[in-house]
């Protein structure tokens, strides 16, 4: 990939250590494969390319204020360049943030990130419209309701959209920016095949990461027994999902479908009668989840 770059952009070049220049008409990216940076004047990147590159790499802001020096060192050890800027060992996760406002402040986020969390995260910016939150392990951890609500205040008080992936606590050491290059992964998985959202997680992503890498038979078996019979009925297949989602407790799923119970078991009841699959089970109700992914992209 590093090798093809060089015949597409003029300007592309490529780096060793990182970057110590600051100019603004450069898009600067690190390859955490290599642990290397690269450079593209940005008159020659279209907003298509720097999508695509944004996928493959991290994009760098070198342009960021000195006052932000901890958050700098921890995007240095992240990018593969810096020494650990905690003791080792420590267990730490890194919640990612992406800013959907396009005309936000740096300061309004730290402004929020202070106010809602005080000193239990740390902020780390990565890019114009990324950043990060480095949670340690302690006695309290932040809960997903403590995020949705912290994503709720952002849009509420500082106008901020936001998305976020919640990764999983691991020591730091050196594989900590392998591991955070890989739930990077996943989370630009999530944002671009996942039903739309707010808060993402491993598990949450997971089906739709199964789904994409499934074979041709394996989608043609899924094509005859479920999608066909029902007609590709959509209705059907979201009202099991939302079952399934829900830990198959009919009150809860009724309740967030907007649905009499009534209603739900008469659906359930339906998908059962035309495609011969229970989806009162975990075999069953998976089979019929990994039909809705589908059926949502093709």
């Amino acid at each position: 990939m590093l090798k093809d770059l060089s015949s597409l952009f003029p300007s592309y070049h490529k780096f060793s250590e990182y970057p110590n220049n600051t100019d603004k008409d450069v898009h600067t990216f690190h390859d955490p494969s290599s642990n290397q940076w690269i450079q593209i004047k940005k008159n020659e990147v279209s907003s298509r390319d720097f999508s695509l590159l944004s996928s493959f790499y991290t994009v760098v802001d070198l342009t960021l204020p000195s006052d932000y020096s901890l958050s700098e060192r921890w995007n240095r050890f992240l990018q593969g360049s810096g020494e650990l800027p905690i003791e080792a060992g420590k267990k730490i996760r890194i919640i990612q943030l992406v800013i959907k406002s396009n005309s936000f402040q740096n300061t309004d986020l730290a402004k929020a990130v202070q106010l809602f969390f005080e000193d239990a995260v740390q902020l780390v910016f990565v890019a114009p419209n990324n950043a990060l939150l480095i949670e340690q392990k302690s006695t309290y951890t932040q809960s997903p309701e403590d995020l949705a609500s912290f994503i709720s205040a952002l849009e509420s008080d500082f106008f901020i959209k936001a998305q976020l992936f919640i990764g999983k606590f691991y020591p730091v050491d050196e594989q900590t920016p392998s591991r955070y290059a890989l739930e990077r992964e996943w989370f630009s998985n999530g944002i671009g095949n996942y039903f739309p959202g707010r808060i993402y997680t491993l598990e949450s992503i997971f089906p739709t990461i199964l789904t994409n890498e499934m074979s041709e038979s394996l989608r043609q078996i899924i094509h005859h027994e479920v999608l066909i019979p029902i007609e590709f009925d959509t209705e059907l297949l979201q009202t099991v999902r939302a079952f399934f989602e829900n830990g198959f407790n009919a009150s809860i799923t009724s309740k967030k479908l907007h649905i009499h119970r009534n209603t739900l078991h008469y659906r359930l009841s339906k998908f059962q009668e035309i495609t011969g699959i229970s989806v009162r089970d975990f075999g069953g109700a998976l089979i019929v989840y990994c039909a809705s992914l589908l059926v949502n992209y093709e």
